[in-house]
């Protein structure tokens, strides 16, 4: 791969008419052939003619989007119009979300500044601060003195709508990912010295941005109704460094409306195998499917949804019932990437109660790795990946839970591939890794953590 010694490029997308617009983001990676992969994701309001069901998604349908995306700096192509697939939708909150990619072919020049990127008028009529809008994402290409390679930009995620409660406090995370290791960090967004949002720049007035920690803090009680957070995403060689390698752009939205209830009864995310800042790896063509479970902030709620960020191609099963408890709903989400889906995707989850409250969001980071041949694997054991904290075959986990629960006598535990963790499973067929005491291993024929090689001798 040949790129200028010196290359400059910022993104930018443009909508012809954006008030119906729920944000989105912008990244980038290196491609063969003197190429870069430019990533986008964009949410529209879904009245305003982006519908989109499980049909659409599990069809892999490609939808109409608004607008081109531009290169206006250092060049001045039109690189492709907004076309998405759709991952994920909200019937309650009326928005559609999706993503795309497209290969850019790179040339050299005398002029190394490179502008692309996302603009337009009018956002949603009620945010705060004004109406035109622009999204900007910059990377340098410069092969890199430390690891010899072209940079890849950080990614991150977010929910296009967030809603937060009048009155209550919140700390909202900002997941990030980057494939080089570096180290990241967020800012807002500004006018200056290149537009990079338009008239939503700082629009979320008495907030706070941790900027080495991405995370934002805000107490809501200054108005209600609709703000928009513009932030950039940058990456760094070293924390001291002032320059970053590249500058994503990610926009979203927060509701803040009226509660009846307290700031302590949103819902609640329990401990899931997809937590926050968890990494799980899967191969081409496998099947990554897990549960998610959420819980109510007071016995008088319910969780009416569990909504995603999905890469490409993830299907969510419907909302039910989990437990006896009456306050415990989940969802399981299944996933066979391709090969076009090779390296890390970020997929994020919020569990929304019948007040319009919201949980926390839960990130965690997906890799896709080549298909290796399969490997025999034994009948009475669980595999798990080498950090053990994932399942290798989880459809082989939902039937031996199901064979276990359902059978006589009855157990709801696994022995698996890792010596200190075991299979806690339950009736509706779900596994969950638990992991022994330090000093401790797992025994199956006693079904209890036992000290370390005494499971032979204990029975």
């Amino acid at each position: 791969m040949c790129f200028p010694s010196t290359f400059l490029f910022t993104c930018l997308l443009y909508l012809v008419d954006s008030s119906h617009f729920r944000g989105g983001i912008i990244s980038w990676k290196p491609a063969e052939n003197n190429q870069i992969e430019i990533n986008y994701r964009v949410a529209f309001r879904a009245s305003f003619g982006h519908t989109c069901d499980e049909n659409t998604i599990r069809n892999g349908t490609l939808l109409s989007g608004e607008g081109s995306l531009q290169c206006v700096e250092g060049c001045s192509d039109t690189i492709t119009t907004m076309s998405y697939y759709c991952t994920d939708f909200s019937a309650t909150e009326d928005w559609t979300s999706g993503t795309n990619s497209v290969k850019y072919n790179l040339s050299a020049s005398s002029n190394n500044l490179y502008t692309f990127g996302f603009s337009s008028c009018c956002w949603i009529s009620l945010v705060e601060g004004g109406s035109d809008w622009m999204m900007r994402t910059t990377a340098n290409l410069t092969v890199r003195q430390d690891t010899g390679k072209i940079n890849s930009s950080p990614i991150s995620a977010m929910q296009p709508v967030v809603r937060f409660s009048y009155g209550c406090d919140y700390t909202l995370k900002i997941p990030v990912s980057d494939d080089d290791g570096d180290v990241v960090k967020c800012r807002w967004s500004t006018q200056t010295p290149n537009d990079e949002c338009g008239g939503v720049c700082e629009t979320l007035s008495g907030s706070y941005l941790d900027e080495r920690s991405c995370v934002l803090s805000y107490n809501a009680t200054r108005f209600t109704g609709w703000y928009a957070v513009a932030l950039q995403i940058e990456d760094f060689q070293k924390s001291t460094d002032t320059a970053p390698f590249s500058s994503v752009s990610l926009q979203f939205l927060i509701f803040v409306g009226n509660s009846s209830s307290s700031c302590e009864s949103r819902p609640v995310l329990p401990q899931n195998i997809i937590t926050n800042g968890s990494i799980h790896h899967s191969s081409v063509y496998k099947i990554f499917n897990e549960s998610i479970i959420a819980r109510s902030g007071e016995a008088t709620l319910r969780v009416t949804a569990i909504e995603t960020v999905s890469p490409i191609g993830m299907i969510k099963s419907e909302l039910f019932p989990y437990g006896t408890s009456g306050r415990e709903w989940f969802v399981t989400v299944t996933w066979k990437p391709t090969k076009s889906q090779l390296g890390t995707h970020l997929f994020c989850y919020t569990a929304v109660d019948n007040l319009g409250q919201t949980s926390d969001q839960t990130c965690a980071t997906l890799v896709v790795d080549e298909e290796v041949a399969d490997t025999p694997e034994p009948d009475n054991l669980i595999v798990l990946n080498s950090d053990c904290n994932a399942f290798k075959t989880p459809e082989k986990v939902h039937t031996k839970c199901i064979e276990v629960t359902t059978g006589v006598p009855q157990s709801f535990y696994l022995a698996t591939s890792c010596s200190s963790n075991f299979v806690q499973c339950n009736e509706l067929g779900t596994g969950y890794i638990m992991r022994c005491v330090p000093g401790t291993e797992w025994c199956q024929h006693v079904l209890t953590c036992v000290h370390a090689g005494t499971c032979n001798t204990e029975g």
